[in-house]
């Protein structure tokens, strides 16, 4: 199998909901950080970068206004996890990994084509000699975002991959009271009854809040070919105090995960 080729269409997604975030995994003064920003003409996405890092903030429609304090949350923009690295992930999540949390910033361009505009982020590893490309390509009239991830290994060592984001999104609500602020819509799968939607508090799959840190999440997957043999490889995060809704789809016909 080509190893690239393999990580640029398997399908995964991280969700974050509370992810404090710097270099060193601290809150970021606004002060200290350079603000980036693009606006896709139905969605703005709002980054920054902290001594040298790349972290995304929220993106959300252009006619809704951002929480309080949601400048101050943040997370990777992109997930990475190499064999043996440590990973600062508490649990089994998949929220940042390493070198994802030290990936440094490379630079921003922005393409345009008939369909509409594309962001492309380019970040680097300099320990292992990994390059890595993130693209946002909208669609003209459209709140929708189609984004994959590509990495290269410009090295002349073998790096092994244990996991690569497809998405991340960050910030969907306030850290301290996610568990009332948000609902997660599944759509169970089934022979003739496909697509049954139901919501659920984060706690209810298993994500729990103790109103400091968590080692638990809420997620779904599917291994093999069969990629609705128990859910569809779609979810929703709803925040009901804000009235938005984030709504995903994995475009893979193999195995693929997801988690908040």
């Amino acid at each position: 199998m080509n190893r690239r080729k393999f990580l640029i269409s398997s399908g995964a997604a991280g969700v974050s909901a509370v992810f404090s975030t710097s270099a060193s995994g601290a809150a970021a003064g606004p002060e200290s950080a350079e603000r980036l920003s693009w606006n896709s003409g139905q969605l703005k996405f709002e980054f920054s970068v902290v001594d040298g890092r790349l972290r995304q903030h929220l993106f959300l429609p252009v006619d809704v206004e951002p929480p309080n304090k949601s400048s101050e949350w943040a997370g990777v923009e992109s997930a990475l996890l190499c064999s043996g690295e440590d990973s600062p992930d508490s649990g089994m999540k998949q929220s940042a990994g390493s070198p994802g949390q030290r990936m440094t910033f490379v630079a921003k361009d922005e393409q345009q084509s008939e369909r509409g505009r594309t962001l492309v982020l380019r970040q680097t590893d300099s320990d292992l000699h990994l390059d890595l490309e993130s693209h946002y390509e909208a669609f003209e009239g459209l709140p929708v975002v189609r984004h994959h991830v590509e990495i290269r290994n410009t090295g002349k060592g073998t790096v092994g991959i244990e996991y690569l984001s497809s998405a991340m999104l960050h910030a969907l609500s306030d850290p301290v009271h996610y568990d009332r602020e948000l609902q997660v819509w599944l759509a169970y799968n089934s022979w003739m009854a496909e697509g049954q939607w139901h919501s659920f508090r984060p706690s209810e799959l298993g994500f729990v809040e103790n109103m400091r840190t968590s080692w638990s999440q809420a997620s779904a997957a599917s291994v093999g070919s069969w990629s609705t043999e128990k859910y569809l490889p779609m979810a929703i995060v709803e925040n009901v105090r804000l009235g938005v809704a984030w709504f995903w789809q994995i475009e893979h016909n193999g195995s693929w995960y997801w988690d908040v």
